[in-house]
């Protein structure tokens, strides 16, 4: 009994001693309402791996969709003109197991499946300084990174986890489709 109750207190004083993480996952609509409020933070975000990461929202702009997605990055990418470099290293690991499932989900495609693959991502935003008036729906305030610089945000990945193949019928993402660079 004293052995038990010794035990139960070491456990006990060693959980209270260690500050216990407490990361919020925001979905891509949350962070995309303000790109610039999370700017150079580390943040967890979930959304779905095409070509970045991204979500439909219920929200939408005058001009059309609203801009709910955002670039994914390695660390070891060298940041834009101005922006200072993350003091941390992507997990390969992860991305690659990211890589593996997103190849998967290409060969389900192909037989007529579709999926959309849910991942949660941690890293740090980056994206402009300036908030905008009109927020997200400016068209000059949300353009800037990525290959094509049409996105709003970059999120350069620390590590990517809880990656889920979501069998949906009506998904808009074809991962047949997917390009994979040059032949």
């Amino acid at each position: 009994m004293l052995i038990r109750c010794a035990t139960l207190l070491t456990v006990l004083v060693a959980g209270c001693g260690r500050p216990q993480p407490s990361t919020v996952v925001l979905s891509v609509c949350e962070l995309s309402r303000d790109f610039t409020a999370y700017r150079g933070k580390l943040v967890s975000v979930r959304g779905i791996y095409w070509y970045g990461l991204r979500q439909t929202c219920p929200q939408s702009c005058p001009d059309g969709p609203w801009p709910s997605y955002v670039d994914l990055m390695d660390a070891d990418f060298p940041p834009p003109p101005g922006e200072p470099p993350v003091t941390f290293a992507t997990d390969d690991s992860s991305w690659a197991a990211m890589d593996r499932v997103q190849r998967a989900a290409e060969i389900d495609a192909k037989q007529g499946k579709r999926v959309e693959i849910w991942v949660t991502v941690l890293g740090q935003i980056r994206t402009s300084a300036r908030r905008s008036p009109v927020g997200p729906c400016d068209l000059l305030m949300r353009s800037g990174y990525g290959h094509t610089r049409s996105y709003p945000a970059e999120l350069v990945v620390k590590s990517v986890s809880n990656i889920q193949v979501v069998p949906n019928a009506n998904s808009p993402y074809d991962y047949s489709q997917m390009y994979h660079g040059a032949l």
